[in-house]
């Protein structure tokens, strides 16, 4: 389910990342389950006619782009067959028709998170090594486009030259973590937002990193510290404050320009996300109640507003809240809107309990519906559900607890990720006839 060459010998199927149908590959075997085995290419005996150059110097290493070597129709084709797949599996129902809207290829995403590393005893930024935490030096990446090379190249010169430490896992030193940063499309321009994630309170010359990250950065540059001294693999905490620059960033798409927090979650793909709003919107019944569960900084739910009599947003995060607000009286709707501050199944029986034929949109989280917000649905039902994920197989699986009081509308992909195989999906649902 992740683009892997698929084979079948002795009773035995054969999982293989980066081989392709058709081709005849020598692998060995990395581990067994039961019937299936999971093995890596060793040899290309015949590669597929179709097979393409990748293009990206640790394809095949880091494990971030694994379906690269594919052309872009038949990787398509590839994540429109998986979903099917899951939905057949999870929720018993059999698709034919299954829309993908599809993407630029290169340069798409709007955000890069590159752990440090030490390499021959110098300071490095990169990836993970596939299924490992040894971090393979990265100059440039065809995902992230041109943007990156010199925000990487000048945090390294300025980190070697100060002889700033690099964190280790293991012992739990060092202060250099991980380098987190964002383009976002902002009035003709870009704004950049560069948080150096540290094991401490500050670094030396930090004043000085942020000039020279904004000297190298054409636009704006809002540059951040953010203190992360845990012993796990989170990345940003809470504890951030602002080098240079201001407290938020801000973004412009579907028609508004929107502030959020630098830790707010944005999609990584703009013209994708676009796209995603823009479907879910046209699907809102004009002069309706809606509830915008799993809202965050309240974009979608300032979108729907437009065409709905009220929205209610419901996210947990309270900085997201406080944003979302914002965000609606800067999109001139924030007498439509209301956020509230709190878990899904505790706020939206008291959100409904005047409201018998509302709409619920729900963004969750890859993790997808806590069976607890699943149950409260099911005794709170709105007339209609439109669902975005993620994650296909969290999605389908919470269709199919939902499946006996909703019918399935439609179901569209969006190829959020070119050269990887996750997707995004839309569905609409609409509660059954007498349920």
């Amino acid at each position: 389910m992740e683009g892997e060459g698929v084979a079948h010998e002795g009773g035995y199927t054969f999982f293989v990342p980066y081989a392709m149908a058709g081709e005849r590959v020598k692998v060995a075997v990395d581990r067994v389950k039961g019937s299936v085995a999971f093995a890596h290419i060793i040899k290309m005996l015949e590669p597929s006619p179709a097979r393409q150059e990748a293009a990206c110097p640790l394809y095949g290493k880091c494990g971030g782009c694994s379906l690269r070597h594919i052309p872009y129709e038949m990787q398509k084709e590839i994540k429109r067959e998986n979903v099917r797949t899951l939905f057949y599996k999870n929720a018993g129902i059999e698709l034919a028709d299954l829309p993908i809207v599809g993407s630029d290829t290169e340069g798409y995403r709007n955000k890069v998170a590159l752990p440090f590393g030490v390499e021959n005893g110098r300071a490095v930024l990169g990836m993970y090594k596939r299924a490992t935490h040894r971090v393979l030096p990265l100059s440039a990446c065809p995902l992230h486009g041109k943007w990156i090379e010199p925000l990487i190249s000048e945090t390294l010169d300025f980190v070697r030259e100060h002889k700033i430490s690099v964190y280790d896992e293991r012992s739990g030193k060092g202060l250099l973590r991980h380098l987190v940063a964002r383009r976002l499309p902002l009035q003709g321009g870009f704004e950049y937002s560069v948080i150096l994630v540290v094991n401490g309170n500050k670094i030396p010359y930090e004043e000085t990193f942020a000039d020279r990250i904004a000297a190298v950065l054409s636009d704006k540059a809002n540059v951040y510290i953010c203190k992360n001294t845990l012993h796990n693999n989170v990345i940003l905490t809470p504890e951030i404050r602002t080098l240079r620059g201001e407290d938020h960033i801000r973004a412009e798409m579907c028609g508004g320009v929107w502030e959020v927090s630098p830790l707010s979650f944005l999609q990584v793909n703009f013209p994708v996300a676009e796209s995603i709003y823009e479907k879910v919107v046209s699907e809102i019944p004009e002069g309706g109640f809606v509830v915008d569960a799993y809202s965050g900084t309240g974009i979608m739910s300032a979108l729907i507003a437009n065409r709905a009599r009220k929205v209610v947003g419901i996210e947990v995060i309270r900085d997201a809240t406080l944003n979302a607000a914002k965000n609606a009286e800067a999109f001139g709707v924030g007498d439509k809107v209301t956020h509230l501050c709190g878990e899904v199944e505790k706020v939206l029986p008291d959100v409904v309990k005047e409201e018998k034929d509302y709409t619920l949109v729900v963004d969750p989280p890859r993790a997808g519906l806590d069976p607890t917000v699943i149950d409260t649905i099911l005794a709170c039902p709105p007339e209609s559900i439109l669902y975005v994920s993620c994650s296909p197989a969290t999605l389908t699986r919470d269709i199919g607890r939902l499946e006996g009081k909703y019918a399935l509308d439609e179901v569209k992909l969006f190829d959020m990720f070119p050269g990887t195989p996750h997707v995004e999906t839309f569905v609409s649902m609409r509660r059954r006839t007498g349920k």
